[in-house]
């Protein structure tokens, strides 16, 4: 099960994750993603992973369709609370923070 909350802070949509990350979780953070994206017009995102209990590293693999969409609409997207460990599964080492405020001074608005 995984639960997403969402809040908007200065233009930035911060995506918080509790739970577990797998592929039948992803589809519901895609969902979000995608309403967020193309109905509310968000286009700068944190994604935070601090309080995700398993993560399945596949899933980098799968959110890579999802993170070119946001960098395809002029948009920005930085991962925060994934473990040292876990950056060699991701697209870009310039876009994982260890928190949520080294995310958000990456941003210029």
């Amino acid at each position: 099960m995984l639960n997403i909350s969402t809040n908007v802070i200065r233009g930035i949509t911060f995506i918080k994750l509790e739970g577990d990350l797998n592929k039948k979780t992803l589809s519901s953070l895609e969902s979000n993603i995608n309403y967020l994206l193309y109905k509310q017009s968000m286009h700068y995102f944190v994604i935070d992973f601090n309080n995700v209990n398993y993560l399945d590293t596949n899933i980098f693999k799968l959110m890579q369709n999802k993170l070119t969409e946001i960098f395809l609409s002029c948009g920005k997207v930085v991962l925060c609370g994934l473990n040292l460990s876990l950056k060699k599964y991701c697209c870009r080492d310039n876009m994982i923070f260890s928190n949520q405020f080294d995310a958000l001074n990456c941003f210029n608005l």
